[in-house]
């Protein structure tokens, strides 16, 4: 005699272990859910209680006024593998997985509420404990039921009501933490549909849609650029489904207006250490991080631009799109297709991003230009144009700033009021090759930058001496040396 394919009690305790990131994308499956049955308004209740143990737990429940389903519907809803659509590449599922194998990873126990009118709520579930014991096999037969009391009001005409109940599988243990968090992945994630006037509300709050390419952000007026034309790949979808099409964007963030922000601000608004790559299937994010960027690695600078790379079902198996939704394993042909050209732009992004960075740096005192003045007034004096009144109390200031030169030395020093000026050549290979590779790196460029401001009043006090013609020959046969050794 056969064996069954499936043991049912050990089946439905290894769906708990499905994979899911996060109680937010498992989240993601019932609002696609929603989404596909034409949902405009989508409630989160994150519920908190006491059980008989006096410890919190945490239930939620996810309400819709999309079309609802028929018993027959909602019998086969609750079923791994079970839909109306499954294989349909023309809208968020696929692949009839999403509602139990979702509900199961958070919680031991889901029920769902369906209605086509108000008056005929119908109901079912699924409890690990009784596949387990084998009490039951099968999904039970829907059968009438009145909404919890806490989701009646907010009930449309038609809709669902998932419920997981007894989450135990959070992060957070309080509900207002689960509430807040949830808040900020789906506003993310849903984006597009929030942005299409599609209602999202978690505990009473709406969600507020979050941009992956940073072109609005929530209580800053400045805002990221696109960069370059849009680009369009046209794919020859695999399976026969036609030719189909990847769209990508590149945006610039604002690093000039941006780059003073505190550090908690840039940390909090996802502009440090966020991730540089939105894929959007379908307009809802499936995966984020550094993604089809070639043989580029990910630098501090590649914090400052953002990309956006759409896709439709249709080229699921090229992105390596799995029944979770939350993630892509993109194929060699895929890659093939997109790196080359991704990776160009992120590394003229990178390049425009640490220019600009160059820019700021020059403009305001560095950590090394402040120090050297604090010092300054325990050395030697070195006389400055209107300097012989405040040096002794104060010490010079001290500036840098870059030029070309007609010259060959690499740097000069001049005075002026009460000042140093060091002026770095940038036509020199030192500027190039040391003190520009240096310059996104802090520590790195206080001691070198330490080095050229001593070299700088120094060479201030070989002139002052009447010695200009030895600093100017010293300067330049330096540069010349520094320059073979470093070709």
């Amino acid at each position: 005699m056969g064996k069954p394919l499936v043991s049912e009690a050990n089946f439905i305790q290894a769906s708990r272990d499905a994979g899911y990131r996060s109680a937010a994308t498992a989240l993601g499956e019932l609002v696609d859910n929603a989404l596909q049955a034409g949902a405009t308004r989508i409630e989160i209740f994150v519920l908190e209680a006491r059980d008989s143990h006096r410890e919190r737990t945490i239930s939620i429940g996810v309400l819709d006024n999309g079309r609802g389903m028929d018993a027959e519907t909602l019998h086969t809803a609750l079923q791994f593998g079970g839909t109306e659509r499954f294989g349909d590449r023309s809208g968020l599922g696929r692949f009839g997985m999403g509602l139990p194998n979702s509900s199961l990873s958070q919680a031991p126990r889901v029920d769902v509420f369906a209605w086509k009118q108000r008056a005929e709520h119908l109901h079912t579930y699924l409890d690990v404990d009784e596949f387990a014991s084998g009490e039951r096999r099968t999904v039970p037969v829907p059968a009438p039921a009145t909404l919890p009391s806490w989701a009646a009001g907010a009930a449309s005409e038609s809709g669902v009501l998932v419920l997981w109940s007894g989450c135990d599988r959070l992060k957070h243990r309080k509900a207002t933490t689960v509430a807040g968090w949830v808040r900020s992945v789906l506003g993310r994630m849903y984006y597009y549909p929030l942005c299409a006037r599609v209602n999202l509300i978690v505990n009473g709050q709406p969600v507020d849609p979050i941009d992956p390419l940073f072109r609005t952000v929530s209580g800053i007026e400045s805002a990221a650029t696109p960069f370059g034309e849009p680009l369009r790949y046209e794919i020859a979808a695999p399976n026969g489904c036609g030719a189909s099409v990847v769209d990508v964007r590149f945006a610039e963030l604002p690093v000039r207006e941006w780059a003073l922000l505190p550090n908690d601000t840039k940390r909090a608004l996802g502009i440090v250490g966020g991730p540089g790559v939105s894929v959007m299937r379908l307009g809802r994010e499936i995966d984020s991080g550094w993604l089809l960027m070639g043989g580029k690695r990910k630098e501090n600078y590649d914090d400052w631009w953002r990309c956006e790379i759409r896709f439709h079902p249709e080229l699921d198996e090229l992105f390596g799109v799995t029944h979770t939704k939350q993630g892509i394993r993109p194929t060699p042909e895929l890659k093939s297709m997109l790196e080359p050209e991704l990776e160009a732009i992120a590394r003229l992004l990178n390049s425009r991003v640490r220019a600009a960075f160059l820019d700021i740096n020059a403009a305001r005192p560095s950590r090394a230009t402040v120090s050297a003045h604090q010092q300054d007034r325990f050395l030697p004096p070195v006389i400055t144009p209107g300097s012989r009144s405040v040096t002794a109390l104060e010490g010079n200031q001290y500036r840098i700033e870059i030029t070309r030169f007609e010259t060959r030395e690499p740097f000069r020093a001049t005075a002026e009021e009460g000042a140093i000026v060091l002026t770095l050549n940038e036509q020199h290979p030192f500027y190039r090759r040391i003190y520009k590779e240096a310059s996104g790196q802090r520590d790195e460029r206080f001691r070198l930058e330490s080095l050229l401001l001593a070299a700088a009043r120094a060479s201030l006090a070989v002139r002052s001496a009447g010695h200009d013609a030895v600093d100017d020959e010293f300067r330049s046969l330096w540069g010349d040396a520094l320059a073979a050794f470093l070709s």
